[in-house]
């Protein structure tokens, strides 16, 4: 199978799964929705979890934001 066929499968699959509760869209909308959800699936899929290091990483970057610099309290004491 090709990526497209792939692709086709997947939204073939996912249209089976949507249900419709207000208006009477066409075949051709719930195609292209079954194809957006779908996409996204995949790219959410795709994106590797981030691991313990890069998660204390962050943690640690966004607490050095947050605490204030010892430098504005030295100026101006010479």
């Amino acid at each position: 199978m090709t990526g497209n066929q792939n692709a086709l499968a997947a939204a073939q699959a996912m249209a089976t799964q949507l249900s419709v509760t207000r208006g009477n869209p066409t075949a051709e909308e719930v195609a292209a929705l079954a194809a957006v959800v779908s996409a996204l699936a995949i790219q959410d899929s795709a994106a590797p979890a981030p691991t313990g290091t890069e998660l204390r990483r962050g943690r640690l970057r966004r607490r050095r934001a947050l605490s204030a610099s010892p430098l504005p309290w030295k100026v101006g004491r010479h």
